[in-house]
C-alpha cells in the first residue's frame, strides 16, 4: 500500500486503497493501515476528479482511528492535522503538527506536511525549512522532493526548482508529479513550449484523459494564439469538462488571474470560497498565479474571511 501511495497517480492510489483496506480486514486494530486509507483520502483529491470536501471528513475519520489504537503514532498526528488545515482550522493544525513533530522529531513525511501548512498561512521561509529537513531525512523520496522543488517554484526561486524537479526526474523520469511541478517552472519564466512537452509528459504518464485533452487543445492554439490564446482555450476546455467531472473552482481561477482577468478570477475564487476548496486553502497565499490579486481589496477581504490575513 505504501509502495503504491508514493507512486502518485489516480491507478496506484486506487491500488493502495484496497492493499490498506486488505491489511484491516485481515488486522482490523492494525493502526498504520488506518493511517494509510487517512493518507490516501487527503491526497487522492489532488489527483482525481473529487472535491476535498468528500475526502477530508474520511480522511479524518481514519486518522482518528489509528489514533485511538495508537496515540503515540507521530504520523497520524501530521495527517490530523492537514485535514483541519483543509477545513481552514488553522489554530488546531498547528496543534496537532506541533504534537507530531514532539512524537518524532526525524520523520520526513510530517516535515513535509508541515511545510503545506506554513505554506498555507503564508510562511515561506519557514516551510522552506520543513522541505528541506524532509528530504534530507529521505533522500530519494520523490513526493519529498516534488514539494521542495514547488516551494522554489511558489516562491519564485525557479531556475533552483527547475534543478530540483531534474533531480526528482533522475530518479524515476515516470514520476509524472515531477513533470507537472517543471511545466509550471517552465510556463512562469516563459518557456512555453517546453511548458507543453512537460505537461503532456505528465498527462500521459497519470492516464488522465480530461488532463491530455486540455494539453492537446493548448498545443493546437499555441502557433496561432500564443501562451495566451493557449491557456484561454484550456480555459474554456475546463470549464465544458467542470460540466460532467469535478473541476477545483480555484483552479480555474487561478489560471485567470495568471492571464489577468481578475474579475473571472474573483467569481471563481467565490466558488472555491463556498465549498472550501483544496486549492484555495493551500495556494492562495502563495501561488504566483495569484500575484496580480494581491493589490486588490478583494483578496484581502477573501484571506480575512479564511481566518488568512
Amino acid at each position: 500500500g505504501r509502495h503504491y501511495w508514493d507512486k502518485r497517480t489516480v491507478e496506484a492510489l486506487d491500488k493502495s486503497r484496497d492493499y490498506f483496506q486488505e491489511a484491516i480486514d485481515k488486522d482490523p486494530n492494525y493502526a498504520l493501515a488506518y493511517l494509510g486509507l487517512a493518507e490516501y483520502y487527503s491526497v487522492i483529491a489532488d489527483y482525481a476528479p473529487i472535491p476535498s470536501s468528500e475526502t477530508i471528513p474520511k480522511s479524518k475519520t481514519y486518522a482518528k482511528k489509528a489514533l485511538a489504537i495508537d496515540d503515540s503514532l507521530a504520523e497520524a498526528h501530521g495527517v490530523l492535522a492537514t485535514s483541519y488545515d483543509l477545513d481552514w482550522d488553522w489554530a488546531t493544525g498547528e496543534r496537532e503538527f506541533q504534537r507530531a513533530l514532539e512524537l518524532d522529531p526525524n520523520n520526513s513525511r510530517t516535515h513535509v506536511l508541515y511545510g503545506l501548512h506554513l505554506d498555507a498561512v503564508g510562511k515561506q521561509e519557514q516551510a522552506l525549512d520543513h522541505y528541506l529537513r524532509g528530504v534530507e531525512l529521505d533522500p530519494l523520496n520523490q513526493n519529498a522532493i516534488d514539494n521542495l522543488a514547488g516551494e522554489y517554484v511558489s516562491s519564485k526561486r525557479l531556475e533552483q526548482g527547475i534543478e530540483e524537479c531534474k533531480k526528482n526526474l533522475e530518479i524515476d523520469p515516470t514520476f509524472s508529479r515531477a513533470h507537472i511541478t517543471l511545466a509550471t517552472a517552465y510556463l512562469l519564466t516563459g518557456k512555453y513550449e517546453q511548458f507543453l512537452e512537460e505537461w503532456e509528459k505528465a498527462a500521459n504518464l497519470s492516464k488522465d484523459a480530461n488532463d491530455l485533452a486540455l494539453v492537446q487543445a493548448a498545443k493546437r492554439e499555441y502557433p496561432k494564439s500564443g501562451y495566451r490564446g493557449a491557456l484561454k482555450s484550456v480555459l474554456a476546455l475546463e470549464q465544458e469538462q467542470a460540466k460532467r467531472v469535478y473541476v477545483d473552482p480555484a483552479w480555474i481561477a487561478g489560471q485567470y488571474a495568471f492571464l489577468g482577468e481578475k474579475d473571472q478570477a474573483f467569481a471563481w475564487l467565490e466558488k472555491a470560497y463556498t465549498e472550501k476548496s483544496g486549492f484555495i486553502g493551500s495556494n492562495l497565499k502563495i501561488h504566483p498565479f495569484f500575484d496580480s490579486l494581491r493589490s486588490d481589496p478583494r483578496y484581502a477581504d477573501l484571506l480575512k474571511r479564511m481566518g488568512l490575513a
